[in-house]
């Protein structure tokens, strides 16, 4: 049996799998933390990349290294000038409007 990442259904299963066991051994607290974790890190970078011709599976993987890498590197620098929770809402809404641009220009 193969396992494919281009199956939405899979890659559902697998983040419920991956809420389940945070809820189970981190509570409430834990699974809150996960799910700020994909929607700061994960979605702007996969926004981004969903403009470029890459498989899911592809564009998972670097989505997930790129933001752990590069979202808290842009967060920190900016939040030497202002307050930090500031900070990771200007870069959060930078990179989304970043992603639609590059969206909306690919089209054209």
């Amino acid at each position: 049996m193969k396992i494919k990442l281009d199956d939405k259904l899979t890659a559902g299963i697998i983040l419920v799998l991956i809420a389940l066991f945070s809820f189970i051994f981190l509570g409430f607290i834990g699974f809150k933390v996960l799910f700020g974790m994909l929607l700061v890190f994960f979605l702007p970078f996969y926004l981004i990349l969903d403009n470029f011709d890459l498989s899911r599976s592809e564009k998972i993987v670097f989505s997930s290294f790129i933001g752990l890498g590069l979202f808290p590197a842009i967060v920190y620098w900016l939040g030497v000038f202002i307050s930090f929770r500031l900070a990771i809402a200007i870069t959060f809404a930078l990179l989304v409007i970043t992603a639609l641009i590059i969206k909306r220009t690919r089209k054209l």
